[in-house]
């Protein structure tokens, strides 16, 4: 069962009226329950296979010169200001250390996380509008040597 998966579940059944959900595959089992925030739990049991968030790990770990950008909170990420502005960064920008790359919004607050060094985005790992948790990959960066 691989993230986009998971998240295509997750979408569907926030809209809906469904506490709890279950589904058993080959390759994995996902389980989601809601209740209130205190109660609310996804539990991603793989069989043999590494979970999303280690996959992306690996990934790092092989390229040893990728900087992963985490999230520092729990909120709801958004990768522009506003519905209807521009994105802050896309893959492929250069950005400086410092630049604003997405807000986390939590608590009907919004938090501008900014860059931790110079470089590329070689991929933006969260969708729009998804919640994340804190030390989530936000980001995928290949460091250059800057100003």
């Amino acid at each position: 069962m691989n993230l986009k998966e998971i998240k295509d579940i997750f979408k569907f059944l926030k809209d809906t009226d469904i506490v709890e959900f279950e589904l058993e595959k080959k390759d994995g089992k996902v389980r989601f329950k809601r209740g209130n925030i205190q109660q609310a739990s996804v539990d991603i049991i793989q069989t043999g296979l590494p979970s999303p968030v280690e996959g992306i790990e690996r990934k790092v770990e092989k390229e040893d010169n990728l900087k992963t950008i985490t999230s520092p909170m729990v909120g709801t990420f958004y990768r522009a200001p506003s519905p209807e502005t521009d994105p802050f960064t896309e893959v492929g920008d250069i950005i400086n250390k410092g630049q604003v790359l997405c807000i986390i919004e939590a608590m009907k607050l919004m938090n501008e996380i900014e860059s931790e060094c110079n470089g590329k985005i070689v991929s933006i790992v969260v969708d729009n509008g998804q919640p994340v948790e804190y030390g989530e990959p936000l980001f995928l960066i290949k460091p250059v040597k800057g100003k």
